[in-house]
């Protein structure tokens, strides 16, 4: 905006110097004709008025001054070459430039400015009809080198004056942009440390009404955040507690069933309940700490991600009820337990291979783990196929929202007829267990 302003302000500027400097040059010189013009001019109504009252009133003559009267062949040969007399009109005056060596420029060094003569004719009409041919005749080579140097000062002092003018401007374009430069400076500094801490302390005076007005819109925009912030901790906090309640329900029943003989053909539904429960636990734990932002790092725990993968793929196994779909495992053997936060872990995970259990239909799932690196990939072949990409919904945010928490690297690649979610994470200090077998299809 400065920038912009200041070129706006330069070219201005720039122009009006141009045209300044060209209007004083065009004066000086109207000048210097005008008043050998007006000389001229006051001779002969002079001349007019003796004329009137005695005709035989002698004609005035100087070395500058030429009067002649009806017949102009009587002028000096130089005045007969160079003005043409039929031209003439009376109350016209005619300016004529004469150059006595036919050099055909003006000269640039008052050196050679001998035979260059600067003619003015005036024809004027006496009382009793005879024609008067008035002529003046300027020769600057006439003018001494201390003349000379005057009227060259008087020239020149048009160009320092523009000079000056566009200086003058150009210094106050710094001037301002120097100030605008230092209030819009003090502005962003004290927007850059705005916080919902100092948003009741007054903004200080940035000079500018437009300035104070951009301060006094932040705060307010401070202040509808920090309502909407409280709202938003209020509801998380009521919100937290009522889901917490109905989880501590169906745990306080899962112990009691526990503790009772349970047929063996309800020993996997209510073991599905329990993990259902604290799979909801855990959520809740993580949607809240989301929700805060100076919240402690979650817990860690000793963690082997394809035990991990195993579980969550074991808990969902019903998505693939009634479906062609082929489950392929693709563990490196090395694989070792780390410290690693189970919760968010077994969210983002769980969330990633719903998506792939679900929006298949026809086709297979594959999962890829090493220490560091996870992949699950779907590919759906079926012909009433769904586009994954819908179910992108509030279960990838939330898994977004914790990978840029925990600084992990999830990237999502369609693949046309399916998605391949890859999860890099962080190297830890790796603690080694017995691998075991796990390179298998399902």
């Amino acid at each position: 905006m400065r920038r912009e302003l200041a070129i706006y302000i330069a070219v201005l500027s720039l122009a009006t110097a141009a045209v300044f400097t060209q209007l004083l040059m065009t004066y000086f010189e109207r000048g210097l004709e005008n008043a050998a013009e007006f000389i001229l001019l006051m001779e002969v109504r002079r001349f007019d008025q003796n004329y009137q009252k005695d005709p035989n009133t002698p004609l005035p003559y100087s070395q500058t001054l030429k009067f002649f009267l009806d017949d102009p062949a009587t002028a000096p040969a130089l005045l007969q070459k160079a003005i043409p007399f039929s031209e003439l009109e009376p109350g016209e005056l005619l300016d004529v430039d004469w150059d006595e060596n036919n050099i055909g420029e003006e000269p640039e060094d008052w050196e050679d400015w001998k035979g260059y003569h600067f003619f003015t004719a005036y024809l004027h009409i006496l009382p009793d009809g005879k024609k008067l041919y008035a002529i003046s005749d300027l020769e600057p080579s006439l003018l001494t080198h201390e003349e000379q140097r005057r009227l060259d000062t008087l020239y020149y002092r048009v160009f320092v004056f523009g000079g000056l003018y566009l200086l003058l401007m150009l210094l106050l374009i710094v001037f301002y942009n120097f100030r605008v430069n230092r209030h819009t400076s003090q502005l962003a500094v004290w927007a850059d440390g705005l916080s919902l801490d100092s948003i009741e302390k007054s903004h200080p005076d940035f000079h500018y009404a437009e300035l104070n007005g951009i301060a006094d819109q932040l705060i307010e925009a401070f202040k509808r955040i920090a309502s909407l912030l409280e709202r938003e901790h209020q509801f998380l906090r009521h919100a937290s507690h009522e889901l917490r309640t109905p989880i501590a329900v169906i745990r306080a029943n899962m112990e009691l069933l526990e503790r009772m003989p349970v047929p063996s053909v309800l020993e996997r539904p209510i073991n599905r309940v329990r993990r259902a429960n604290h799979g909801m636990l855990q959520l809740t734990e993580t949607l809240l700490w989301l929700s805060r932002e100076n919240a402690t790092a979650p817990m860690l725990r000793e963690v082997r991600i394809d035990s991990l993968l195993d579980e969550i793929s074991e808990d969902l196994l019903y998505l693939l009820q009634d479906k062609q779909i082929e489950l392929k495992r693709d563990y490196e053997e090395d694989i070792a337990a780390q410290q690693l936060p189970e919760t968010p872990l077994r969210i983002v995970l769980a969330n990633l291979l719903r998506n792939a259990f679900q929006y298949t239909q026809e086709g297979d799932v594959l999962l890829q783990a090493s220490n560091q690196r996870l992949v699950i990939q779907n590919r759906d072949l079926g012909e009433d196929s769904i586009n994954s990409d819908d179910s992108f919904g509030l279960g990838l945010m939330l898994v977004h929202q914790i990978c840029k928490r925990l600084n992990w690297d999830l990237t999502l690649q369609p693949l046309g007829n399916g998605i391949r979610a890859e999860l890099v994470l962080p190297a830890p200090e790796l603690q080694a267990v017995p691998a075991g077998e796990h390179n298998q299809k399902v």
